[in-house]
């Protein structure tokens, strides 16, 4: 029915490997079975063995789990879109010993859109969020100096301070850009 590869690390893995434990969902344990660490698993390819194998108005969709946490969307796949490259991000689990999950499951097509334009809607919110804290750190640069209405002048080296700044940031505090607050 199936099939996923970690771009890299493995050759095809048929959904022969995967435990059914429903009709319509399977599970895969990485951490057993490929035996690569979270780290080495970068992104995943999924793809539908056959074309049209589905119904029509369904998905197939994909989700990760760290040491029984709740599943994460990863991406989906269906009859008009056979195959995709996903990313896998392990948070602050990299290099981890729990146990790592692979789901897939098929599901309404409408139900699997719905959750890929959320996954879309955070990415553009996380770059909002940068946008703002770039322009919040060029506002309070002392030598920042407004010639206009939407028009600022500072430093040429700003941008690199200001990396440098939200680089160390997100060492320290991963999520200070993904918590919810006001964006504007």
């Amino acid at each position: 029915m199936f099939a996923i590869s970690f771009i890299g690390t493995s050759c095809l893995i048929h959904s022969t490997a995967f435990q059914q434990t429903s009709p319509t969902q399977f599970v895969f344990d990485i951490s057993s079975s490929v035996g690569a660490n979270a780290n080495a698993l970068k992104e995943v390819f999924l793809s539908l063995e056959t074309p049209n194998s589905l119904p029509a108005d369904a998905a197939l969709s994909l989700y990760t789990s760290i040491g029984g946490s709740d599943f994460v969307f990863r991406g989906f796949v269906s009859n008009s879109h056979p195959s995709d490259v996903m990313p896998l991000s392990w948070g602050n689990e990299e290099g981890t010993s729990h146990p790592i999950i692979l789901g897939v499951g098929i599901e309404p097509l409408e139900e699997a859109s719905a959750k890929h334009g959320a996954k879309i809607g955070a990415k553009e919110d996380f770059c909002r969020r940068v946008g703002m804290d770039l322009f919040q750190y060029m506002q309070s640069y002392s030598g920042v100096s407004q010639v206009g209405p939407d028009q600022i002048v500072c430093p040429t080296n700003v941008l690199d301070k200001w990396f440098n700044r939200i680089s160390n940031r997100l060492r320290n505090d991963p999520d200070f850009l993904t918590r919810k607050k006001d964006i504007i």
